[in-house]
C-alpha cells in the first residue's frame, strides 16, 4: 500500500514540474566543462548520484567537500539543492560560487527562503521540508523532495546519454571496477 501512495506522490510532483526546467538542466550541464554538486543530507546524497552518472557519460563531475575535487572557477556550473533553502552549508556554497564566477543551478521547494535570494529556483520541486508541511505528500520531511531529485537528475542524464552513440557500453567502462 505505501509503495502505490509513494509512486503516486511522485507522478503527481513529475506532472508538476514543467518540462523546460528539465530541458535547461540538461542545456547547463551540456555547456559547461566542469560541473560540481553540492548538498547535505539525502539531498546531498541525491546529488552525489548525480555527479557519479555524470562521470559515467564522460562529463567530468566533481562533489563539493570531497579531498579530489578542485577549486572552483569562472564558466564552472554548481548544481545546489535544498528542500528548505535555508541549509547554511548550501546557501554559503552557493554564495562563494557565485561570487567566483561559477553558474548555479538552484532546486528548492520554498517560495521564500535564503537560498532563493541568492537565485531563483531554476527548479521547484513541491514537497515537505524540515521546516513546513505540505499537501503533496504525507511522506516524512523532504523524502518526496529527495525522491525527486533523483527523478529529475536520471531523466536528465538518460537524455544526456541518447545523444552519444554506444554511451551504455561507454558508460559501463567508467564504472566502478574496485569493488
Amino acid at each position: 500500500m505505501g509503495t502505490k501512495v509513494i509512486i503516486k506522490e511522485l507522478e503527481q510532483s513529475a506532472d508538476r514540474i514543467p518540462e523546460y526546467q528539465i530541458s535547461d538542466l540538461i542545456q547547463k550541464i551540456k555547456s559547461h566543462k566542469r560541473i560540481f554538486v553540492y548538498g547535505t543530507g539525502r539531498s546531498g546524497l541525491m546529488l552525489k548520484a548525480l555527479a557519479m552518472r555524470l562521470m559515467q557519460i564522460g562529463l567530468d563531475a566533481y562533489v563539493v567537500g570531497e579531498t579530489t575535487t578542485p577549486s572552483v572557477e569562472k564558466g564552472d556550473l554548481l548544481i545546489v539543492a535544498s528542500a528548505s533553502g535555508e541549509t547554511g552549508s548550501v546557501c554559503m556554497t552557493a554564495q562563494s560560487a557565485k561570487n567566483q564566477g561559477a553558474d548555479l543551478v538552484v532546486i528548492s521547494s520554498a517560495a521564500e527562503s535564503t537560498l532563493k535570494k541568492i537565485q531563483t529556483p531554476n527548479i521547484t520541486i513541491e514537497s515537505a521540508t524540515k521546516f513546513a508541511v505540505s499537501d503533496t505528500s504525507i511522506q516524512p520531511l523532504g523524502s518526496l523532495f529527495e525522491q525527486m531529485l533523483l527523478i529529475v537528475f536520471d531523466a536528465a542524464v538518460l537524455e544526456i546519454s541518447r545523444e552519444k552513440p554506444g554511451s551504455n557500453d561507454d558508460m559501463a567502462k567508467r564504472h566502478a571496477s574496485l569493488e
